[in-house]
Formats: structure tokens, C-alpha cells, sequence
């Protein structure tokens, strides 16, 4: 592996790791507010604990997907 892929590869985890937080919370939010709507009530504790794990996985996907087309935009000059 050269160099300009090591870098790929670690810059896009490190973008990801970065992203990952600020993300999270705007779609938790998002997610709470339109749960809210509907229902018609605040949540309780527990909607929002498990409000929050179901958060994760999508926020990841996001993130990761982000980060990886980021990267080959910005350096695919370099792989060709």
C-alpha cells in the first residue's frame, strides 16, 4: 500500500470520527421532533433512549458514505 492510499484511508476515518458526533445529534433531533409530531407529546426517557440507539447505525452509514466520496473527490487526481 502506498502512501497516498494509506492516507486515503486513514484522512477518511479520521473525517468520519469527526462527523460522526454533530451528525448524530441533528438527526436525533430531527428524529424527536417529528416523533413528537405525530404522537402528539413529549417523549419519555426510555422513546428517547431508544430513540437515540436506533440513531447510530444511520448516522454511520452517513458519515462513512460522506467521508469516503469527500476523499476520492478531493483525491482522485491522485489514483489514476
Amino acid at each position: 500500500m502506498d502512501i497516498i492510499k494509506f492516507w486515503y484511508l486513514v484522512s477518511s476515518i479520521l473525517l468520519a470520527t469527526i462527523l460522526f458526533k454533530p451528525v448524530k445529534k441533528l438527526i436525533f433531533v430531527q428524529r424527536v421532533r417529528k416523533a413528537e409530531r405525530k404522537l402528539k407529546r413529549d417523549l419519555t426517557d426510555e422513546e428517547r433512549i431508544d430513540l437515540e440507539k436506533r440513531t447510530k447505525p444511520i448516522t454511520a452509514l452517513i458519515v462513512i458514505t460522506f467521508s469516503i466520496l469527500f476523499n476520492s473527490a478531493i483525491m482522485g487526481k491522485y489514483f489514476k
